[in-house]
């Protein structure tokens, strides 16, 4: 578990998206790594499952789990320096929307945008991140309020 100098307390973070027949899988995978921080792009981090649609078309999974306190951090950190402000402010402001009764918060990130250097929220193909927060570090939405306005 992580308890920063904002106060969060993050205890897993896992990343996953969908790459379809039409991706570019190593495209795929440079918007995914937009999301590390430097520390973590060196080494392999997403696993990736080969499966097949319902209509025989090939389907790639990526996945990352993290778990390490020094990554949680890292990746914390990293990530709410690169969402711009309204992207953050959007998440608070919806967010009954975004989090659950088990202290998850959940992001769904523009694949495509990622690509181009860019974090930005979308629902259509998305690079979907998920933050575990512990319900021992206090009210979980109090939590992922200060992590959202952390810099």
């Amino acid at each position: 578990m992580v308890k920063g100098p904002t106060g969060r307390s993050i205890q897993s973070v896992q990343i996953s998206t969908i790459a379809h027949a039409t991706d570019d899988l190593d495209k795929v995978q440079s918007a995914l790594r937009l999301l590390l921080p430097d520390s973590l792009k060196s080494g392999e981090v997403f696993t990736r499952r080969y499966l097949q649609g319902h209509y025989g078309n090939p389907i790639v999974t990526f996945e990352a789990r993290l778990t390490k306190p020094h990554q949680l951090d890292q990746f914390a950190c990293h990530l709410v320096r690169q969402l711009a402000k309204p992207e953050r402010l959007l998440i608070q402001h919806n967010l009954e929307k975004h989090c659950d009764d088990q202290a998850n918060l959940y992001i769904r990130l523009d694949k495509q945008q990622a690509f181009r250097g860019m974090l930005q929220l979308s629902d259509d193909d998305p690079i979907r991140v998920k933050l575990k927060f512990s319900r021992l570090g206090g009210d979980a939405e109090e939590l992922m309020n200060k992590f959202l306005e952390s810099d």
